[in-house]
């Protein structure tokens, strides 16, 4: 796995935050890897961590609306500050509302999703003021030659322009 340092650094200095992290990219780009990756950096100083994924049935059937998941936090979080992580969010039903209410109890909130469907007009007149948006890009071509060379593989300049990934 690429540790994308540069895409890292500017959400570090939200991790505290009370605004929502919303992180934001075309499809494949590696949103829930840059999830994944600031989890494992808090999960550094705390455990008290909460992480759903919403494209597993398991989690929708069971959280299927922003009440559920105010419920399910507020069950399982410990006292001082929860990092919550919430991937493919626009999922769920009411995640918006969901998220305004958490923040305002000492938790820190990491969500990502669709652009078109987390950045829509609607949403961003409804979360005004209380989220922070970081877009992710696929892999540069230098990121791409340092995960090649992870996996033993190789990619042409020429591959990469034509197909935007290894061959």
């Amino acid at each position: 796995m690429i540790y994308r340092e540069h895409y890292i650094k500017p959400i570090r200095e939200f991790y505290d935050s009370d605004l929502i992290k919303i992180i934001t990219g075309i499809r494949r780009c590696g949103k829930s890897v840059i999830l994944e990756q600031v989890k494992n950096e808090i999960s550094k100083k705390t455990d008290n961590i909460i992480s759903l994924n919403f494209e597993d049935k398991r989690i929708l059937s069971n959280i299927s609306n922003g009440e559920n998941l105010i419920k399910y936090v507020e069950e399982n979080r410990k006292t001082d500050k929860c990092y919550v992580f919430l991937d493919e969010v626009q999922l769920l039903d009411g995640w918006q509302d969901a998220c305004k209410t958490l923040r305002l109890y000492n938790t820190s909130i990491f969500i990502t999703g669709s652009n078109s469907k987390l950045l829509s007009k609607e949403f961003t007149k409804e979360l005004s003021g209380r989220y922070v948006s970081f877009k992710i890009r696929p892999f540069v071509y230098k990121e791409i030659l340092e995960y090649t060379k992870e996996l033993g593989k190789s990619c042409s300049v020429t591959d990469y322009l034509i197909w935007g990934r290894l061959s």
